[in-house]
C-alpha cells in the first residue's frame, strides 16, 4: 500500500534520494525546505509536492502533516554559521524537536532521524546535538529509525574500507532506512555496520 511521506528537505543531498527511493515505490512525497523546490530536471522532481517551510521554527508548515504516514528529517549543520544564528543546537536539536511535536501531535506513527556515527575528530557539539535529538525522539509515542552513517558519498563513488567509520554511499543509508522504516517494529539505530549489513543481504 502505497504511503504519504513528509521529507524535510527533499531538496538537499540525502533527502533528495529518499524522494527518489519513495516515489520510483510509487509513495507519495512531499518535501518541505526553506527553499522550495530545487534547480534542475531531475526525472523525479515533478512526481514531488514542493512545499515552502522552516523547521527551525514552528509554524505554519505543520499543516503539511496532516494524514501522513512517515516523516524523515534530514537536516542538519555539521559547521556553524553564527552570523545566521545556525548553531548545533538549533538546527540539529531543535529543528528535530519542533519537527518531532508536529509529528506526534499529528499522530504520525514513523519518524526518520538523520543523525552521525561517532566520527573521530568530529566537533563535540556537532556530535552531543544529534545524541540530544536522539534521546528526545526516542521518548516519543510515534516509532523512530535513527541512521548513524559517518560520511556519505555520491551513490556512484565506491567505498573500499574496513574501517570503523568509513563511508557510506547516500543511496545505501537511505535504503536501510527506508527497510527499517517498513520492517521494524520498535524503535531502531542503524549504525555504519548495519548499514552494511542490510545492503549486504540486499544486494
Amino acid at each position: 500500500m502505497a504511503k504519504k511521506v513528509v521529507i524535510f528537505g527533499a531538496n538537499g543531498f540525502v533527502g533528495g534520494e529518499f524522494a527518489k527511493q519513495f516515489v520510483e515505490k510509487g509513495d507519495s512525497v512531499i518535501s518541505i525546505s526553506r527553499t522550495g523546490e530545487p534547480l534542475g530536471n531531475e526525472s523525479w522532481y515533478d512526481k514531488v509536492d514542493w512545499k515552502v517551510g522552516n523547521a527551525l521554527s514552528t509554524g505554519f508548515w505543520t499543516n503539511y502533516l496532516k494524514d501522513v504516514d512517515v516523516v524523515i528529517d534530514t537536516i542538519g549543520e555539521y559547521q556553524e554559521d553564527t552570523n545566521e544564528n545556525l548553531t548545533f543546537e538549533k538546527v540539529n536539536y531543535q529543528s528535530a524537536v519542533n519537527i518531532a511535536d508536529a509529528v506526534e501531535k499529528n499522530n504520525i506513527p514513523v519518524m526518520a532521524y538523520i543523525s552521525a556515527d561517532d566520527i573521530p575528530g568530529a566537533n563535540k557539539r556537532y556530535i552531543s546535538t544529534k545524541r540530544d535529538a536522539e534521546n528526545d525522539l526516542n521518548g516519543r509515542k510515534f516509532r523512530t529509525v535513527i541512521a548513524r552513517p559517518a560520511y556519505m558519498t555520491t551513490a556512484d563513488d565506491v567505498v573500499d574500507s574496513n574501517e570503523a567509520h568509513h563511508s557510506l554511499p547516500v543511496n545505501m543509508v537511505v535504503s536501510a532506512v527506508i527497510g527499517a522504516i517498513e520492517n521494524e517494529k520498535s524503535n531502531k539505530t542503524l549504525s555504519v555496520s548495519d548499514i552494511d549489513k542490510f545492503n549486504n543481504v540486499n544486494a
